[in-house]
């Protein structure tokens, strides 16, 4: 037998085990998709912005404790990297997460400067006793939580900074984050339990994440990007003062496409498609994916502060996020036979 033919009937044979073991793969069914991903993307989140919540009750403790620049710059990275958690949360709320309460208080967008002051006027005693939580629920709307303590960590250099801090309600807020956080945590714990013993609600949930994953999408290529306007000032954009959105962007849609496609080495709705023989779907969501987070990434770090200058950037970013939203909302639902919710 000559080389080539031999070449021929071995690559022959290795496409046929491929086919063969393809269809001796059973479909990855809803149930297994909606468990991994509470407990390898959702979960996780979920932990890591009580972690970073924590710690920053801790350095803002420590900063009114001692007032310095020192201790101000660990306050400020402490906050950017509990918002940076946050946007892993907030792109793609689903469960107890969608409770508007939850997001009234955590991340009220925009700041309402008369609601931020009233807030302040009736700071506790003691930021963190139980009761001063209660009182933070029911705060109005405006004045909390992570823009909150953002208008009093950023926005002046460090001794004028330090100079305006409200010691007390600073403290305030980043115990209620903190203690806002645990709670999220054991709601989405309570829940994670009851995919075990109800066989109704994997179905169900496996739309909602897709559901939530559309609306993030939006959202980032809408208002956090400032569609609507040529030139919109710095103070329009989610995270401006303290120089983050671009990172949060960044944040929100990497959170995204970890539901999309799973955490590394776990599974996705990518895996619920390839093992339904989907994979020319995959294919196309994967490079849409990577075409939007490009156009992400080439986002100036500054581009709040110059929002015209750079429309060309922030109006591709937008159409390749929207793009990227009407496809899942479109050729990925149909291939998952699945009806997006309203």
């Amino acid at each position: 037998m000559n080389k080539p033919l031999r070449a021929l009937l071995a690559a022959l044979s290795a496409t046929t085990l491929s086919v063969a073991a393809m269809a001796e793969t059973p479909p990855l069914q809803a149930p297994e998709l909606v468990r991994a991903l509470a407990d390898q993307v959702y979960l996780p989140k979920l932990l890591a912005f009580q972690t970073e919540s924590t710690q920053l009750q801790q350095s803002v403790d420590a900063l009114c404790a001692q007032l310095d620049a020192a201790r101000l710059a660990q306050a400020q990275a402490g906050w950017r990297k509990s918002v940076d958690a946050w946007r892993r949360v907030e792109s793609d709320r689903v469960g107890p997460l969608l409770q508007d309460q939850y997001l009234n208080r955590i991340d009220p967008w925009p700041l309402d400067p008369k609601v931020l002051a009233a807030s302040q006027s009736a700071t506790p005693a003691n930021p963190a006793d139980p009761y001063s939580f209660e009182l933070w629920n029911r705060q109005p709307k405006g004045g909390s939580g992570l823009p909150a303590l953002e208008s009093q960590l950023f926005g002046q250099p460090a001794a004028r900074q330090l100079a305006q801090l409200k010691c007390g309600f600073a403290q305030w807020q980043a115990a209620s984050l903190a203690r806002q956080s645990q709670i999220l945590v054991m709601e989405w714990q309570g829940m994670r339990r009851g995919l075990n013993y109800d066989p109704t609600y994997p179905r169900p949930l496996m739309i909602e994440m897709l559901t939530r994953s559309v609306v993030g999408l939006r959202e980032i290529a809408g208002w956090k990007l400032g569609k609507e306007e040529i030139a919109p000032a710095a103070s329009q954009f989610p995270d401006a003062l303290a120089g983050q959105t671009r990172a949060s962007l960044i944040a929100s849609f990497d959170s995204v496409r970890a539901v999309l496609l799973g955490a590394p080495n776990g599974v996705g709705f990518d895996d619920y498609l390839l093992t339904r023989g989907k994979d020319d779907v995959v294919a196309e969501l994967n490079s849409r994916l990577d075409d939007t987070r490009r156009a992400l990434d080439a986002l100036p770090d500054d581009f709040t502060a110059r929002a015209g200058e750079v429309r060309g950037e922030r109006v591709l970013a937008q159409r390749r996020l929207t793009a990227l939203a009407d496809y899942v909302d479109g050729p990925l639902r149909d291939a998952l036979g699945l009806a997006i919710s309203r």
